[in-house]
């Protein structure tokens, strides 16, 4: 699969998609033809995916404006539909024309013929876009098998006409964006993950102060600023824009300052007794009243979740007995208009649904464990783990905290079932021993887990988690902020050391990377081995990873993506370890690399110079790979020839500019009081002919010997003839990569660790 890497601007999107699908193609696709049709179907398709509350729906009408106002994202634009898939009831069939004008049809009065005509007319036009907001608010029941394609004119439910849409065979010219919560978009069969797949991060540190700033005012930045930096599991969550409006809000509000706020639970729970208390609610209902209809529209909010149907109609309402007041005090109303197409008459339908589904699905958990049954809710355990049901899991983990569980009955102070003891074993119940986990899963479990842990902040749930994790926990590293948030609260509350293998894939930003390491220092979660080749490591998360060196056993990074500056810094503190040597870094024990160097090819020549101006004897061996030499930088190296031990010369696919300087090289290396060894690889060997001189000084040589001529070859046997002492020189041919990959790289770690 081509992955890109790194930000994408709303104004590339669709030039990514298609770079993705040419990349696909190349690699799929046999024939011309077979490319650009794959290009066709895929090109212009763009999934977009994010957490609950990170901007999804936000992205989408920035989109609208980038295409109708600004012309900056598909200027042709001809025909633009944004479908909303919480409107639809998901079981019943409509037409495609019905699907894509949803909710816009009061004004539609034409002909079965003309709608027949004006699907085919859209169908090959290629200035056309549709955005479909909200995949995971569908109840995709096939999501893991594969549909046939279905007919233009035919009538379907709408998760038919989003596969289609999906796999280019509706539409195929137009352009599609569709959005989803991750769990929901990557159940789907992957027939139907074609296309770009991006994800919306939440927002930066700039961003997040902003919105803080609007939130709560100049005056009061500094001090709700410092609340966040006293707990970083909180400042966490404000990177998504929900939560940080909400926690903001909280935070500047004097309802929140007779409790500490640590989770969203929390957070949920302030926002709603601070909003029960205003003047907006108290002047329109009496105290019984907001008590009953809070109860009643936790109880719509479970069947409408269960049914998955988030928007209300008013027959919803008085089926549950919910009065008019208390929707339009609780829910957001708009009203659908719509003709009777004989009599000409306009009619007006209420429609209501929470403010944002993180809302619904935190008055779900009220329900479950407020006014649920625990046998009832023992027979709901299956949907825990379910996708459409994560968030509202999470709740319930919150709402098992007892002081959560306090405040609520105060803000619900109708009869409810006194079960929660029970219910909280249930939920602990849940988090079962990893070993259990299938492996491929077993990272995406931890975080979850992880999750249900910190909202719970409940000391018996974090000993529970505890019990269930083994001695030594392999796993991928968290990327998102608040997983990461999760993993270092879950990991702190352990009272008895594990042992955490961790991999950073490039998911892991550097300050993702930096967030995670400063979070786990001080915990009894300790980093044995610790693979961070994947990240670009900058100063601030090289500071973060040096305190857990002490008790690291291996470390795997990417040199050449480390400043000088950085790399000088990790190997003093390896070098000043008290048993270096227990730390491989790279598969080279500790105590070895701290005086072994790299110099590369795209590392600036400032890095290059500050490395070989390092005071002689730091350099005991240096490995210089497809870095172009210059003089400058050979009369840089000449001193460290008289002490170091080892020496690479690799190039993969050029030769280095090495003629000019392998002879000032060789007569360095005779110079010498002891013996070097020296690894020659690529087409440097074409090189080597001056080191023939100096063979006396040379203890082991490793060569590339396809590169040698025949006259080298020659030239080389001779020279081994006139050692003095041919026993204490040998001749190792380095091993093909191509051929024997596990040897050639067994050979070259024998070659440093010795």
């Amino acid at each position: 699969m081509y992955t890109p890497e790194g930000s994408i601007r709303i104004e590339e999107l669709f030039d990514v998609a298609k770079q993705v699908a040419q990349q696909e193609a190349d690699h799929k696709c046999n024939t011309p033809e077979a490319k650009a049709m794959h290009v066709l179907k895929y090109g212009n398709i763009v999934c977009v995916v994010g957490l609950p509350g990170v901007g999804k729906s936000t992205l989408l009408k920035m989109m609208i404006s980038c295409i109708v106002k600004d012309k900056s994202v598909k200027p042709d634009t001809k025909f633009l539909f944004h479908v909303s898939l919480k409107n639809f009831n998901p079981d019943e069939k409509i037409s495609l024309l019905e699907f894509l004008l949803y909710g816009n049809l009061s004004e539609w009065n034409h002909s079965d013929e003309e709608n027949k005509a004006l699907v085919h007319f859209l169908y090959n036009n290629p200035n056309v876009v549709i955005l479909i907001d909200g995949l995971d608010e569908l109840d995709t029941k096939q999501a893991n098998k594969r549909l046939h394609a279905c007919q233009l004119d035919s009538k379907q439910i709408p998760e038919v006409f989003v596969k289609n849409l999906l796999m280019g065979n509706l539409l195929p010219y137009a352009a599609k964006v569709i959005t989803s919560r991750p769990g929901q978009f990557y159940e789907l069969h992957p027939d139907y993950r074609q296309g770009l797949v991006s994800e919306v991060r939440g927002m930066d540190k700039p961003a997040k102060k902003d919105l803080t700033k609007q939130i709560c005012g100049e005056a009061n930045l500094e001090h709700v600023e410092k609340i966040l930096a006293e707990r970083p599991n909180l400042d966490a969550l404000c990177s998504i824009p929900v939560h940080c409006i909400q926690i903001v809000a909280c935070l500047h509000s004097s309802v929140s300052s007779g409790r500490e706020i640590n989770s969203m639970t929390d957070v949920f729970i302030h926002t709603l007794t601070n909003y029960k208390a205003s003047d907006h609610v108290r002047t329109s209902l009496s105290e019984k009243e907001i008590g009953q209809g809070l109860v009643k529209l936790a109880h719509l909010a479970y069947k409408g979740l269960a049914e998955r149907k988030l928007v209300f109609q008013q027959a919803d309402f008085e089926e549950v007995g919910i009065n008019e007041q208390t929707v339009d005090i609780f829910l957001h109303t708009y009203v659908e208009k719509s003709h009777h197409l004989k009599m000409r008459i306009l009619e007006g339908k209420k429609r209501s649904f929470f403010t944002h589904l993180t809302w619904h699905e935190f008055f779900a958990a009220v329900h479950m464990i407020l006014f649920m049954s625990h046998e009832e809710f023992r027979r709901c355990m299956d949907t825990f783990y379910d996708p459409h049901w994560e968030v509202v899991t999470r709740f319930l983990y919150g709402i098992c905290n007892s002081t959560s569980y306090e405040d609520l009955k105060v803000i619900f102070p109708a009869s409810m079932i006194k079960d929660y003891k029970e219910k909280k074993n249930i939920l602990k119940s849940l988090i079962l021993p990893q070993q259990e986990f299938d492996q491929y899963y077993i990272s995406k479990e931890v975080f979850i887990l992880s999750g249900w842990v910190h909202e719970a902040n409940d000391a018996e749930i974090s000993q529970r988690f505890q019990e269930c994790m083994p001695q030594l926990i392999e796993m991928d590293a968290p990327s998102y902020a608040t997983e990461i948030s999760d993993v270092a609260f879950a990991f702190n509350t352990f009272t008895t050391p594990h042992d955490l293998d961790l991999t950073m894939y490039h998911g892991s930003d550097e300050a993702s990377a930096e967030t995670l390491l400063r979070g786990l220092h001080g915990s009894q979660a300790k980093i044995k081995r610790l693979n961070i080749e994947d990240v670009r490591m900058t100063y601030s998360t090289t500071q973060a990873l040096l305190p857990h060196l002490d008790v690291m056993d291996k470390l795997d990074l990417d040199e050449e993506k480390l400043s000088a500056q950085n790399l000088i810094i990790l190997h003093e503190a390896v070098e000043r370890l008290t048993n270096p040597q227990g730390l491989r870094v790279n598969d080279i024990n500790g105590d070895r690399w701290s005086k072994y160097w790299g110099l590369y090819d795209n590392q600036p020549d400032d890095d290059v110079m500050q490395i070989l101006q390092l005071p002689l004897g730091k350099i005991k061996g240096l490995n210089i790979e497809d870095m172009r030499m210059t003089d400058s930088k050979t009369q840089a190296l000449l001193p460290h020839l008289d002490v170091m031990d080892k020496l690479g010369l690799v190039s993969w696919f050029n030769d280095k500019n090495l003629n000019p300087y392998m002879e000032d090289i060789s007569r360095k290396i005779m110079d010498r009081q002891n013996k070097i060894q020296i690894w020659m690889e690529g087409p440097a060997v074409e090189h080597v002919r001056p080191l023939f001189q100096c063979l006396d000084k040379i203890s082991k040589l490793c060569l590339s010997m396809h590169y040698l001529t025949s006259d080298d070859h020659r030239l080389l046997e001779e020279a081994i003839q006139r050692l003095h002492s041919p026993q204490d020189f040998a001749l190792e041919e380095i091993a093909d990569d191509d051929d024997d990959d596990d040897e050639y790289w067994d050979q070259r770690l024998e070659f440093w660790n010795q």
